[in-house]
């Protein structure tokens, strides 16, 4: 999750948040359940901003609805959807399948603070999977209502859409920093070779390094200092320059916009000498880290303290438990009563989010709260 140029307002407001900072403290969590929406059996999150404005979608009742909750926890109805992210102004990206209009038809919007903005850019199948905090959304999109597969990319800012150079029927527009540097990936139909890429403009769009190797490309993230990772198979990779460097043969670089800090530390799962993953960290310019995670286990997010969290079923393996990684410290996270309990992404205040089931097996959103303690002298 992008975090240079937070607004003043911003910054203002989190200023009246806790902060957890003391690096050698421990931590403990308590855990909290997102109260869901009437009629919704099950909740899950997606993302959490600084602010504590938490996103997620419902399931098990019809076609899903976006929820926000405030960081009070109250929760608010964004209609039919699913989020895509939270900014750090409180912007909520959506998609939404638009039933009725075609076969393949699906539109995305922002909302903010009870004002919805429909930012489609065609009447086709559209993607966008990705927000900045100036509100920065670039999208794939189909002009045709008959087909699926995405063949211009277009960039939403200031109010309009720009187009890139970009066509293809398989693109992928993944992740967009502050400076609104975008990277993505391609797969050509019928001949050529696939390929990440990176658009410095909206008018420059490179191909990054390739290595050795067939299958798709798979970008994950990006940082401000331009640094992408993704994978390619069950190849971890870092993309920064013009170079690439493959952090693990045999692993992945975990899904969504925190995979990779400002700092430039990469969180996956690794696999080699076991067969089975475990959760990793690349530090930036370092070897990589074992978790200490009991396998398998994964890490999913990393934020800019250097916090991990993740999960390990090595306890029951139809039932993931979630952790914290901190300064080389294990702490598992609680559940509400249930076996399951999985984190899907946290801020840099010390509140993570994911989900969790209770003693009868119902699956509901829930966050933690980190509770800091330093050890005695």
């Amino acid at each position: 999750m992008p975090k240079s140029r937070t607004p003043a307002a911003i910054l203002a407001l989190a200023a009246a948040l806790p902060l957890v900072t003391a690096p050698a403290a421990q931590a403990s969590a308590l855990i909290t359940e997102l109260p869901g929406l009437p009629g919704y059996p099950t909740h899950r999150t997606i993302a959490v901003n600084d602010l504590g404005q938490v996103v997620g979608a419902t399931s098990g009742n019809g076609a899903p609805h976006t929820v926000h909750w405030s960081p009070g926890g109250a929760a608010t109805d964004l209609g039919l959807g699913t989020p895509s992210g939270i900014n750090q102004v409180g912007q909520v990206l959506i998609q939404q399948a638009v039933s009725g209009a075609g076969p393949y038809v699906q539109r995305p919007r922002i909302w903010q603070a009870g004002k919805v903005t429909d930012i489609s850019p065609g009447g086709g199948w559209v993607i966008a999977s990705a927000i900045n905090n100036n509100g920065v959304v670039p999208m794939t999109y189909s002009s045709s209502s008959s087909g699926y597969h995405q063949e211009h990319a277009v960039v939403w800012r200031d109010g309009k859409h720009t187009a890139l150079p970009l066509t293809g029927p398989h693109l992928w527009l993944s992740a967009v920093n502050e400076a609104g540097v975008v990277a993505g990936n391609k797969l050509p139909m019928f001949s050529g070779d696939a390929y990440a890429f990176r658009c410095v403009s909206t008018t420059s769009c490179e191909p990054l390094a390739t290595v050795p190797g067939s299958g798709m490309y798979s970008v994950e993230a990006i940082n401000e200092a331009g640094v992408v990772v993704g994978n390619q198979g069950t190849q971890a990779l870092r993309w920064e320059g013009s170079g690439v460097t493959v952090l693990s043969a045999s692993g992945g670089v975990a899904n969504g916009p925190q995979a990779i800090n400002e700092r430039g530390d990469v969180v996956g799962w690794t696999t080699e000498f076991t067969g089975v993953r475990k959760a990793t960290l690349w530090p930036a310019g370092g070897k990589a880290v074992d978790l200490g995670v009991p396998s398998p286990s994964e890490a999913v997010a990393v934020n800019e303290r250097g916090d991990v969290i993740g999960w390990t079923s090595a306890d029951n393996p139809d039932a993931p438990r979630a952790f914290l990684w901190r300064d080389g410290r294990i702490t598992y996270l609680g559940s509400l009563g249930g076996a399951h309990s999985l984190p899907t992404a946290l801020n840099d205040r010390g509140t993570i989010v994911g989900e969790s089931t209770t003693a009868d097996g119902t699956l509901k959103a829930v966050k933690w709260n980190l509770i800091s303690t330093t050890p005695r002298r």
